[in-house]
């Protein structure tokens, strides 16, 4: 157990994004877990509206940086992780949303697998849902029904989820930090696809849990991400045989969408799925234009 062991608390990560409430529920669930933690939040330029309202609620001991630019999801981490690689000491850090909602015994849990097993290099939780994280360069990142596990089984997965995950040190020292090429939603599950090809395990831990409240990215600038980032990561796990495969049938199932679609909103997703596949057949990454 942690607590028998080590003094030090263990570093929660956080970047935040216009969503000031939901991140002080997340603040708050993280400080009631019986594990000891250091919070800090990197704040992706929200609104100074927003922003405000998240620093006068803040605990003290909550570390908070205002960036001047959005860097998206791995941009913001890399901040926080490099830091963390350099001068901090504890072995493991956690990745959080801003809205997640971890419960029960969910932080310790995750370090009791980590300190028991020294080849996991990232884990995750549970959404309380039997569901395993899969990936495949041609279909993505997905996730298939299975039964229902035993509370503190820990199993092998694809991709860890990372709307909370525990990192290793010496991982993230030998694989590096995030992509910043994928800006947000592609380099949550290609920090893991890295951790396996380096030999490292990414692993759920059932019984653990995280309530997920959703997302509030726009859908077209999801639309867009999901595009042209999935398509990357087909190209640097599958090849350019898997891309070019995976971008024939986006093509296909997008012009389908724009041509039947009964709904003008949805026919924009389409378009910004077109920019996505257009982009990573340029080589044009980072923050999306949409």
């Amino acid at each position: 157990m942690w607590s028998l062991k080590h003094n030090n608390p263990i570093p929660v990560f956080i970047v935040h994004w216009n969503r000031p409430k939901e991140c002080m529920a997340s603040v708050q669930c993280f400080l009631q877990q019986s594990l000891p933690v250091k919070i800090s939040i990197v704040d992706n330029a929200s609104s100074l509206e927003n922003f405000q309202l998240l620093q006068q609620q803040l605990p003290n001991e909550v570390e908070l940086i205002r960036l001047t630019e959005n860097r998206g999801w791995g941009g913001g981490f890399n901040i926080l992780l490099k830091r963390w690689l350099e001068h901090q000491d504890s072995p493991y850090c956690f990745i959080s949303s801003h809205d997640a909602l971890p419960q029960g015994e969910c932080l310790r849990m995750l370090v009791d697998v980590m300190e028991n097993d020294p080849e996991v290099g990232i884990c995750c939780p549970e959404y309380g849902i039997a569901e395993l994280p899969k990936y495949s360069p041609i279909r993505g990142p997905y996730l298939i029904s299975t039964a229902p596990r035993q509370p503190g089984r820990i199993e092998a997965v694809d991709f860890a989820h990372q709307t909370l995950s525990l990192f290793r040190k010496q991982c993230i020292r030998e694989i590096g930090l995030y992509d910043e090429r994928h800006f947000a939603y592609g380099d949550e599950y290609e920090i893991s696809l890295r951790a396996r090809r380096h030999g490292w395990q990414a692993m759920i831990v059932w019984g653990a849990i995280v309530i997920n409240p959703g997302s509030w990215t726009p859908k077209p600038q999801l639309s867009y991400l999901l595009a042209r980032n999935t398509l990357l990561l087909a190209l640097t796990y599958g090849g350019w045989p898997h891309a070019m495969l995976r971008t024939f049938l986006m093509t296909l199932n997008s012009l389908k969408i724009s041509l039947f679609s009964k709904s003008n909103k949805t026919n924009f997703y389409p378009k910004a799925r077109f920019l996505g596949i257009r982009d990573f057949l340029l080589g044009r990454y980072g923050r999306p234009p949409v």
